[in-house]
């Protein structure tokens, strides 16, 4: 009994996240609203059935409903029938509603890095240090004399800040002799080996040893905001490279989720890894979020943008019928698209 409990417990806060990454994005677009004095007529968390509702003194009607996978935000004057008052979404300057759509996107961007952040400065991370834990016998760090404790400080005279700078140069090395300057109890010990491929398995070239590692690495505030900026770039570039390599070599379709798939990603990560694994992938979809609704397809944000910016060169509104149509084909071709994912996830559930 305990088991059913644990993975429903597991299953709902999969897709509790889902749902907080679309209301944080829809909290964007409304924050953005208010601040630029855009009139909101709604804001829910969730969809279905209405379980609370309340009309705020700001006019705007706020609600909860059943399901908490997401949510959307309504503005005023998005329904043609009030199109031609002065308060209409369409009729307030193009900047204002260029900053509003844009500020969903943004607002997932800035809860990766919060994320990250909450990550780095007060839950630690498990880290690799540049220290030898262990040597394995009759490989090229036994025979130049590298013991347990021993810090790198240096290779090839270029600082040694963490063990990927050690193995990056290692595996290019291509079988050239390297020097590595360690720390042994205070004093800086210089050795030269040269690395080979030691495991057959993993086909590269090796020093033999296996690194330190501690399980909860916390940094300071201001190297946190760094690394926390730096990992959601690194993630940012990370989806161009995916979206780069799926339309010109069609590689990664097999690794594309749906919304179904992804809750189960997330069910399974945080399982193993706990409240770290749940931040992390909070983070990584967030982005993942952001950086798929800038895209110019069709009922997107990125869409959005697109036709206002056909609307500043023309000087003339869009005929709001036919870019509903096009939102409304965009979508639809999306889905059709999409279905051997939605499929594929369903699959995967069984």
């Amino acid at each position: 009994m305990s088991i059913v409990f644990s993975n429903i417990f597991y299953w709902i806060f999969a897709a509790l996240l889902l749902g907080i990454v679309i209301v944080l994005h829809e909290l964007g677009h409304f924050w953005a609203a208010r601040l630029s004095g855009l009139r909101v007529m709604s804001f829910s968390v969730g969809f279905g059935p209405r379980l609370y509702a309340r009309t705020g003194k700001d006019g705007v009607l706020y609600t909860i409903r059943l399901l908490p996978i997401g949510g959307y935000c309504r503005f005023y004057g998005e329904d043609e029938s009030v199109a031609n008052e002065k308060d209409a979404f369409y009729l307030q300057p193009i900047w204002k509603r260029a900053l509003t759509t844009v500020c969903g996107p943004l607002m997932n961007m800035l809860t990766a890095v919060l994320a990250f952040f909450v990550l780095y400065a007060m839950l630690g991370i498990p880290a690799i240090l540049p220290v030898v834990d262990s040597v394995v016998p009759d490989s090229p760090a036994q025979q130049a004399g590298l013991l347990p404790g021993d810090r790198f400080v240096e290779a090839n005279g270029e600082p040694v800040n963490s063990s990927a700078d050690l193995q990056n140069l290692i595996e290019v090395s291509g079988g050239v002799p390297i020097t590595l300057t360690v720390d042994r109890l205070g004093e800086q010990i210089e050795l030269t080996l040269t690395p080979r491929v030691i495991d057959s398995e993993a086909g590269r070239p090796q020093i033999g040893i296996w690194f330190s590692t501690i399980n909860n690495r916390r940094y300071g505030i201001i190297q946190s905001v760094q690394m926390s900026f730096a990992m959601t770039k690194e993630t940012i570039v990370a989806m161009f490279d995916f979206l780069r390599n799926l339309i010109t070599r069609g590689q990664g379709a097999g690794d594309m989720v749906g919304p179904i798939g992804t809750v189960r990603v997330v069910r399974e990560q945080t399982e193993y890894g706990g409240i770290r694994a749940y931040l992390s992938m909070l983070a990584m979809i967030s982005v993942n979020l952001g950086f798929f609704n800038l895209l110019p397809i069709p009922g997107l944000d990125g869409s959005r943008l697109l036709f206002l910016l056909m609307e500043a060169i023309r000087r003339k509104r869009i005929d709001p019928n036919k870019e509903g149509l096009v939102h409304l084909v965009g979508i639809a071709l999306l889905l059709l698209l999409m279905l051997p994912v939605y499929v594929r996830d369903i699959l995967n559930l069984f």
